[in-house]
Parts: structure tokens; C-alpha cells; sequence
């Protein structure tokens, strides 16, 4: 009689004595536990790998189709591999088919596997016995192939992950202790230890996969001006973008951003349910302090949030004070930027409402105003990667910094200084401007900086030959001031090398009516137009400096402040914030299971008082801000009602 641990329900009124054969033959090629199933059944595959956990062995899982053999993942107890329900929630992923949690699920139980089978997977074993599966590999064994796959862990698995339980009151984390990593020679916003993750191929090597993923496909754009990959996750929020000299380069940053977006959700965060602000507010954030929307905006129709109250229920995660390293909740709709309510039904439920509400924005239409669920719309602003915490603390207050500085400057409507062209020696940073004048675009980079004293620039181009598009804007942040005019040149280098990325007749649509600007592409759309030339230009006609002027002694101010660490750094950092009047910064750590299996740290800082970039009229969260409302006083907008102008940032 047969052994129901080594054979799955979906073999039974199923002989042949050659399967049999098969299963000893795959035990004794991998040397570890084996059990074999027709097609997939979670829950059968859960108990074989509770089995193996109780017992601390190893597994290797058989799934037998009608035209291929899957041998593995071999899963190996205390290690990052990826076991059986691993790779069927990755796959499934990849073909946007949902993994049912239910018993004997009937997706793709095959009639009859292939006669050839047997005699193919005999072969292969051969190979297999000769050279064992790494932890977390698997062999698939088709009547066309065989091929080998790496399948990390994944946080949906529904055996070997089991879904964080929510928190109860009375649970508090340990202070938050930073690391002294010692500081990368040619970085100081970087550590030694990371160098690893931009190391041409290494990322790509372990991580792409077209069938399995976590990164399905990395695309090398061609019609930009530089080496630029977008790697493609279906996890993620959105793909990551690399742009560097050369694709081998780009191609490891796109990664690492990729992975950037998949902090966008609470994927394995234990959350505080339904809380009101005044119940948790002895070791809560205020969430007031993040800004508020106006009345106008909350009863207008495109308006996708829910007016808050400090009784309104909100979902929390823990974050750390970066000052004192204690334990404060945040809203979990500022701390992961895609989070709403709603995403405590099933993932792909969420998934699918966010992509109907954009389908229906995209036609000019209006999401109906029931399926709303969040209190304060975010974007991935002061989201960051690194190698390490640290690292990522600290590249989301230069981030954070950049898009403050921006919206400062441009809802004071003054002019900025200007860093003449001739300054900026860079040899890239030429070519870009180069590149850009000779097509027709003049090029102003502006000392952007406000009160938070790092090296933040605005790159603004002015279409000279034609009206439209009329203007191009971004804005750059860096320890190094060469990186922060870089990373704004290329923004924009990508955007006047596009011919086709606007449509003049539908930016002309929303020049009457800011209320019609809901999504991130409508607010650089918007001033293309020649109309909107003197609103974008009212920044120029600055005094002329020179790049060292603008921001002296820069990148080496930052290293000596660090005393060699990365902690060092980020402490001076988060001193200029407090200098500026901004003396609370929570850390969310984003970091789930996969992304520290693939080396990579990502964190979002939640500051309040800074200006928050959102996206849509209606979303502008401008209410309430002392800090901008000091900066505004002398101005012409000193006394204007919020919402302010939209922002033309891309």
C-alpha cells in the first residue's frame, strides 16, 4: 500500500509502476525526502512541508503535469530557499492567476501525464544525481526541455509563510539600535558592505527569471540617451528604473528599485487595526501633522480620500524615532504608500480595484467614492533602498529633502539662483546638457535649496525653437552636488529625447480646470503647454553662481561629519532636518523576508511638517503646514487658499 506522505491526493485511481519507480529514483538522486503529486494541491503541499519544519529536514516536492515534471524546489530548513508553494504562488504570480487557499484545488489536474515522461525525467535524473540541487533550485523536465530555476522565498507562500498576526495594544518593539557601518571610499551615503548589489550581473544572475521571477523580464530602453533598464516584478507597485552609462550598470539599480516598490506594501508588517488617533495617541505619530486637505478639495468629486478626524480608524505599523531610536506607531497609509483598507481582503482583489480605478481615470472617469478607503493619499516620495538599513534611512531624507525643496520653491514663486552651464565640469553632466540644447531646449540648473542645507537642484528647461512642449522639470539631491544635478539631467534628458511621451490636445483639456489633474502624469503633461511657460518660468531671473558656490565643499562636508559610518552621515542629515524646524523623523522598516534574502534594505521616513509630494488636484495635503506657510510670508501666494497651483514635477 502506498504512503499517503509521499503521495499526493491527486494520484489516486491513478497506477503505473513507473511512477513508482520515478519517486525512488528521484529520493535517491537528491538524497533528501521526496514526495510526488499529480497537478497541485495546496493544502496537501502544506502538511508534507509542516512535516519537514517539525522535523527540521530537508524536501523536495514532485508535481507531475501532462507535459512536464517540476522536481523541487529543494527546501532546506533555515536557509532562503524557496519551497513547492514558493514556486506555484511565484508562477501563478507571473500569469496574474491567483493561488486559491482552498484543499484540492482542480486548476490543471492533468488526465494523463505524457507515456515520454517517465523515460525523459529517467535522463534527467542522471544529471541530477551527477549535479544535486542548489537550496532553493528546482528542475522542470518537459517533453521539449530541461531547465533548472532558482526560487527564492516568497511572502505570499501560503506553507513556509505564514501571514503576520495583527498587533494588540499592549505590544511595543525595542528601541531602534542603528549599525556603524564604515563608510564606502567613494560614497559617503554608502556603505562597504553594499558594493555587492551593483556588481554587473550578480543581482540579474540571482533574481531574474521569466517563469518563477521575483524580477520576470528586465527591458533595456533604446530611445533615451543613456543605458537605461526597467525591470518588471509583478509584486511590485510599479517597475524599477536604472539609468547609468552602460546597461550593465543600469541593470543592478533598476533591480534595487524594483525592490524599492515592493516596500509599497505591508506584505509581512504586523498592523494595529481600527484605531482611532486619540486611542493610540500616548505612542502614535499625529497624523495631522503630516497636512491635511481643505474642504473644497474633500467634497470634490475627484477627491480619493476620506476626511480624517482623530477618531477616524486607522490602520498603524511601528516606526522608530530617528532621534531617540523609541518605538512610535504610524499610519500604515504614510508609511506604505500603497496601503488602503482594502487591502486587507485578498491581495489580488486590492490589485485588480487599484487598476479598474486607473482604467477609469484614464477614460476621463471618476472612481465611484464607496470603494475609497484611505485617509491621506501618499506617493513613493522618502521610500529608499540600500544595503542596509542605514543606507536606506538615509537616501529617503535626501529624497524627502528634494521634493520638499521643490514644492517650496515653487509655490514661493521667486526666482533661484542659477549654476551657470559653465560650471558644472562633469563629463556626463556636459553630454547631458549638450544632448539637451541640441534639441532645442535652454537649460537652467537652480540652486533649489531651502532651509534643509544639502545640495538640491531643479533642472528646468525652456523649449527655444518650438511652443510645445513649452517646459521640462525635475528636480536632484546628493551628498556629491555632481549626482544631484545628474539624476534631475537625465529626467529630463529622457523627456526631451521622447517625441511621443505628450499629447498636446489632452494637456490642452486640463489648462482651464486643475481639478482634472488626478494622476502623476497629468502635472508635468500640464506644463507643456505654452500657456502655462509663465508660471514655470517665474523661478528665473535668479543670480548666476557657480556649481562649488552653490554648495561648497560638498560631498566632503558630509563625509567628515560622518566619522567614517554610515550612522554618521545619516545623524548629520537628520541634524540639518532638525535645524530647519522638522525634529521628528519615524523610520518604517519596509524590509520583508524577500528582500533581505536578496541583500537589500528599504525604509520610508515619515517627517511631519515636510511637504508631502502627491499627485492630483484634490490630493494636494497642503492644510496645516507651519513650516510652509512661514516660507510663503512676503510672497505673492502669502495669502492664497490651498490647494495651490499643481506642481509640474514628473
Amino acid at each position: 500500500m502506498r504512503d499517503e506522505q509521499q503521495y499526493g491526493p491527486g494520484w489516486d485511481g491513478f497506477r503505473d509502476s513507473s511512477w513508482e519507480a520515478v519517486l525512488a529514483r528521484v529520493g535517491e538522486a537528491v538524497r533528501v525526502r521526496t514526495v510526488l503529486n499529480r497537478g497541485w494541491d495546496l493544502e496537501w503541499e502544506r502538511t508534507q512541508w509542516e512535516k519537514s519544519a517539525a522535523g527540521t529536514e530537508e524536501l523536495v516536492s514532485v508535481r507531475v503535469w501532462d507535459d512536464e515534471v517540476v522536481v523541487g524546489p529543494r527546501w532546506v530548513p533555515g536557509t532562503d530557499s524557496g519551497c513547492a508553494s514558493c514556486a506555484e504562488v511565484r508562477e501563478r504570480n507571473t500569469a496574474e492567476h491567483p493561488l486559491a487557499d482552498s484543499p484540492a484545488e482542480p486548476c490543471g489536474i492533468p488526465v494523463a501525464p505524457s507515456p515520454l515522461l517517465p523515460l525523459l525525467l529517467d535522463a534527467a535524473l542522471d544529471d541530477l544525481a551527477a549535479h544535486p540541487l542548489r537550496p532553493g533550485e528546482l528542475c522542470v523536465v518537459g517533453t521539449r526541455y530541461v531547465r533548472r530555476h532558482r526560487v527564492p522565498r516568497s511572502f505570499f507562500c501560503p506553507a513556509c509563510q505564514g501571514a503576520a498576526a495583527p498587533l494588540t495594544d499592549d505590544e511595543r518593539p525595542a528601541p531602534l539600535e542603528l549599525r556603524a557601518e564604515p563608510l564606502s571610499p567613494g560614497d559617503p551615503t554608502r556603505g562597504v558592505g553594499g558594493a555587492h548589489l551593483m556588481e554587473p550581473g550578480a543581482l540579474r544572475g540571482r533574481l531574474l527569471d521569466a517563469r518563477y521571477g521575483p524580477i520576470q523580464v528586465i527591458m533595456r530602453e533604446s530611445n533615451v540617451p543613456f543605458a537605461m533598464s526597467m525591470c518588471l516584478a509583478p509584486d511590485a507597485a510599479a517597475p524599477g528604473h536604472g539609468r547609468a552609462g552602460t546597461f550593465a550598470e543600469a541593470d543592478p539599480v533598476g533591480i534595487v528599485e524594483t525592490y524599492e516598490r515592493l516596500g509599497s506594501f505591508p506584505f509581512d508588517t504586523p498592523l494595529l487595526l481600527d484605531r482611532g488617533y486619540r486611542e493610540v495617541a500616548d505612542r502614535a505619530l499625529d497624523p495631522a501633522t503630516l497636512g491635511e486637505h481643505t474642504e473644497e478639495q474633500l467634497a470634490h468629486p475627484s477627491c480619493q480620500v476620506l476626511p480624517y478626524t482623530p477618531d477616524a480608524p486607522l490602520d498603524w505599523v511601528w516606526g522608530h524615532d530617528l532621534a531617540t531610536g523609541e518605538a512610535r506607531l504610524v499610519p500604515a497609509e504614510a508609511a506604505f504608500y500603497q496601503y488602503e483598507q482594502r487591502f486587507k481582503l485578498s491581495r489580488h482583489a486590492a490589485r485588480a480595484a487599484r487598476v479598474a480605478a486607473r482604467r477609469e481615470r484614464a477614460a476621463g472617469r471618476v472612481p465611484e467614492p464607496g470603494t475609497l478607503r484611505k485617509y491621506f493619499h501618499d506617493s513613493s516620495s522618502g521610500c529608499a533602498a540600500g544595503a542596509s538599513l542605514e543606507e536606506a534611512a538615509l537616501h529617503s531624507l535626501l529624497e524627502l529633502a528634494e521634493r520638499d525643496a521643490f514644492l517650496l520653491s515653487w509655490h514661493r514663486r521667486t526666482p533661484l539662483p542659477r549654476i551657470s552651464n559653465a560650471s558644472i565640469t562633469d563629463p556626463e553632466n556636459r553630454s547631458l546638457i549638450d544632448l539637451i540644447q541640441t534639441r532645442g531646449f535652454d537649460v537652467h540648473v537652480l540652486v533649489a535649496q531651502q532651509d534643509i542645507a544639502l545640495p538640491i537642484v531643479w533642472v528646468l528647461v525652456v523649449n527655444r525653437r518650438h511652443p510645445f512642449p513649452a517646459t521640462y522639470s525635475s528636480g536632484g539631491s546628493g551628498a556629491d552636488p555632481n549626482t544631484a544635478v545628474r539624476g534631475a539631467l537625465r529626467e529630463v534628458a529622457q523627456l526631451v529625447t521622447n517625441r511621443a511621451q505628450w499629447n498636446r490636445e489632452e494637456a490642452e483639456s486640463m489648462l482651464g480646470d486643475p481639478w482634472s489633474l488626478v494622476e502623476l502624469e497629468h502635472h508635468p503633461q500640464l506644463y507643456t503647454l505654452p500657456e502655462k511657460l509663465p508660471r514655470a518660468t517665474e523661478v528665473l531671473g535668479g543670480p548666476e553662481t557657480t556649481l562649488e558656490e552653490a554648495f561648497p565643499e560638498w560631498p566632503g562636508v558630509l563625509r567628515r561629519a560622518a566619522g567614517g559610518t554610515v550612522r554618521g552621515s545619516l545623524e548629520h542629515v537628520r541634524r540639518l532636518y532638525e535645524d530647519a524646524g522638522l525634529d521628528r523623523i519615524v523610520l518604517v522598516n519596509q524590509t520583508t523576508r524577500e528582500h533581505a534574502d536578496a541583500g537589500v534594505s528599504v525604509a520610508k521616513a515619515v517627517v511631519p511638517g515636510i511637504l508631502p509630494m502627491c499627485f492630483g488636484h484634490a490630493q494636494q495635503r497642503l492644510k496645516n503646514l507651519p513650516r510652509l506657510t512661514a516660507a510663503l510670508a512676503g510672497t505673492p501666494e502669502e495669502h492664497r487658499a490651498v490647494p495651490y497651483d499643481p506642481h509640474p514635477f514628473p
